[in-house]
């Protein structure tokens, strides 16, 4: 598996798995997971890193730039990837499904009016946690091959088509992921789930509390603002 931080030129064949980093120790276990991925003949991935990113829009939108890799997948530093078939999975679900244009391992079918999606009635997907303990987190097993949701978490996110990620509005850590899926959706695009016989990747997250942060609130009121009033974005897909 050759892992480069150099931008290929051919597109169709790369995969660039795309991570901000400001933890080393927590990157390195990233890394360490994609090495063991197997890929198809001929499919060639590489690493890009972003140290010292304003935000996680902007870090992503710079791969973008930079990168000539036709999929991306944006990770977070603390997600590990466990399904050693990722690649071959992933690129067989896009290749099959040209108006899927992003996926994600956890999300909603539906966002409720506040915006906070794991409150949702309809949530889809399952991961392996990481807090104060390993967790287990199963939600309603998605359809196969893969099930449209209205957004899915940030822990990973892959595409196949470039859209710029809006860091005009979310120029911090929060709602940079629900803002991308939504974006999609407004080309015309479909944002899915893929079924999981197992959990395909591990989230060491650590323990979060959003309730009393102001900071996240102000976002979600951004996303509101953006987002809420989109013709049939708040609503069942």
């Amino acid at each position: 598996m050759e892992m480069r931080g150099s931008m290929m030129t051919e597109k169709e064949d790369t995969v660039c798995f795309v991570t901000c980093v400001n933890d080393e120790e927590q990157y390195n276990l990233c890394v360490k997971h994609l090495q063991f991925l197997s890929f198809p003949p001929g499919v060639r991935c590489e690493t890009y890193f972003n140290r010292g990113a304003s935000s996680l829009a902007s870090g992503y939108n710079q791969a973008i730039r930079e990168s000539r890799a036709k999929y991306k997948v944006y990770l977070h530093q603390d997600t590990f990837i466990m399904n050693t078939n990722f690649i071959s999975d992933l690129l067989s679900l896009f290749k099959s499904h040209p108006q899927l244009g992003l996926v994600g391992l956890i999300g909603a079918g539906t966002i409720p009016n506040h915006g906070v999606w794991w409150y949702s009635d309809q949530l889809v997907g399952k991961v392996i946690e990481h807090r104060h303990t390993y967790q287990y987190v199963k939600f309603t097993e998605a359809e196969a091959p893969f099930q449209s949701v209205a957004a899915v978490d940030g822990l990973l996110l892959a595409t196949q088509y470039d859209i710029p990620w809006r860091e005009d509005i979310f120029d911090g850590w929060h709602y940079y992921d629900l803002s991308q899926c939504f974006e999609f959706r407004r080309r015309g695009y479909s944002v899915g789930i893929p079924h999981q016989a197992e959990p395909w990747a591990l989230h060491n997250c650590g323990l979060m509390n959003t309730d009393e942060d102001p900071v996240y609130h102000h976002y979600r009121m951004k996303f509101l603002h953006e987002y809420g009033s989109d013709p049939g974005m708040l609503r069942s897909l």
